[in-house]
């Protein structure tokens, strides 16, 4: 596996915008997985960062955000799903464990380092498969990928 893209080709996707149709298009339980995995980490990533714990908050948020979009895109499918669960719940956790009421809290950085560790357990090598999809937007056939 490559140590620079953990996630194979999803890790060369900037946004949410870029990954939503490679979740939609993506063949096989384990790329499915790393696809939703990556896409969360780059929701927490989205996240303005800060040391108050409204900026920790804002993570999740975004996170949960994140996770609606992802789930809408895979259908709803058990891989996605339960993938996005884990990742946005150990951020939950993660948030709520660090919180003394008004004296301690984690910051975003934090919160985005839980969720990167989190989203690790999913890196895939591949092989990685894709539907390839005609003029009209049907499934033609299945290839092989290396680069979105």
């Amino acid at each position: 596996m490559d140590e620079k893209k953990p996630f194979g080709p999803a890790s060369g996707c900037q946004n949410l915008a870029e990954l939503v149709p490679l979740q939609r298009r993506v063949i096989g339980n384990e790329a499915k997985k790393a696809v939703a995995a990556y896409g969360m980490l780059l929701g927490a990533r989205s996240a303005l960062g800060g040391e108050y714990y409204e900026d920790a908050l804002e993570v999740l948020n975004c996170l949960g955000a994140t996770k609606a979009e992802l789930d809408k895109a895979a259908c709803h499918s058990k891989p996605t799903v339960s993938v996005t669960a884990e990742i946005l719940f150990e951020a939950q956790k993660f948030v709520d464990e660090m919180t003394i009421a008004c004296t301690e809290w984690p910051t975003s950085a934090e919160v985005v380092s839980c969720v990167g560790t989190n989203a690790a357990k999913y890196s895939f090598a591949g092989p990685w498969k894709r539907t390839v999809l005609g003029s009209q937007g049907e499934v033609v056939g299945v290839e092989e990928f290396n680069n979105i």
